[in-house]
């Protein structure tokens, strides 16, 4: 297929693409949501993935962009996001894509939601309380697809990105921004899940729908939970980046 990927987050869209375009799709890329209107209505796709928190326009508003500006004709439009947020979900169900993935993106979500139809992808949900703190499957299938190169400086973007969004998440709390922190924690949950950081994406995700309620009881606890995640996730990432190397 012809797809346009749409998503800010460069580590993320990284490994998306590399995955797409090595099952044997062509893959445009959009980093905004200005740029993905545009990318639409300059070409020609089979499938449009939309990253619902995209700069200069979210990606709800950029898919009734898209549908208006071709008169109802676009292509197949899934959503793609790591919030765990009732508005986001509202948000996504909302703008008249056909469907929703939870990102991490994966191949087989994908084709299952592709041979589902319409409206039948799946929908985010309200992330588990505890599982396990690292797919090895994640890297597994990277290290399946592309060169082992390649792997490891997929894998050294995210550590280093993980690291840019940690911070910028304590700035945020600590002067009392808490839009800014609620960005950085859902950024920090969509780089994790796609990297395998399974505990780090849970207690961002829950991070992220506890800076949004302003009545959240227990803030603090996650706070906590999502900053005892990211070093053990940071570790995994540079284990998985040397094991790339050989």
């Amino acid at each position: 297929m012809r797809i346009l990927l749409a998503e800010d987050e460069a580590v993320t869209r990284l490994a998306a693409r590399a995955l797409l375009e090595r099952a044997g799709h062509r893959v445009v890329t959009a980093e905004d949501g200005p740029a993905a209107v545009s990318a639409a209505a300059a070409d020609v796709f089979d499938l449009v993935l939309m990253d619902l928190e995209l700069p200069g326009l979210p990606g709800d508003e950029a898919v009734r962009a898209i549908r208006l500006q071709l008169n109802g004709a676009a292509p197949r439009i899934l959503m793609l996001t790591a919030s765990a947020t009732a508005d986001g979900q509202t948000r996504c169900a909302g703008c008249g894509a056909d469907g929703v993935l939870t990102k991490p993106l994966r191949l087989e979500s994908l084709a299952a939601a592709l041979e589902s139809g319409p409206q039948a992808a799946s929908s985010p949900a309200e992330p588990p309380s505890a599982g396990p703190a690292f797919d090895e499957a994640a890297i597994a299938t990277m290290r399946e697809m592309l060169p082992a190169t390649r792997v490891a400086e997929l894998i050294d973007k995210a550590g280093a990105a993980l690291r840019q969004h940690g911070d910028a998440l304590e700035e945020a709390l600590r002067t009392g921004d808490r839009r800014t922190a609620a960005t950085m924690a859902h950024r920090i949950a969509g780089v994790s899940g796609q990297y395998g950081c399974l505990a780090l994406r849970r207690t961002a995700r829950a991070l992220e729908a506890g800076l949004e309620d302003s009545a959240c009881a227990d803030l603090p606890q996650r706070i906590g939970a999502s900053n005892a995640a990211l070093a053990p996730a940071l570790e995994f990432l540079e284990r998985c980046a040397a094991t790339a190397r050989g």
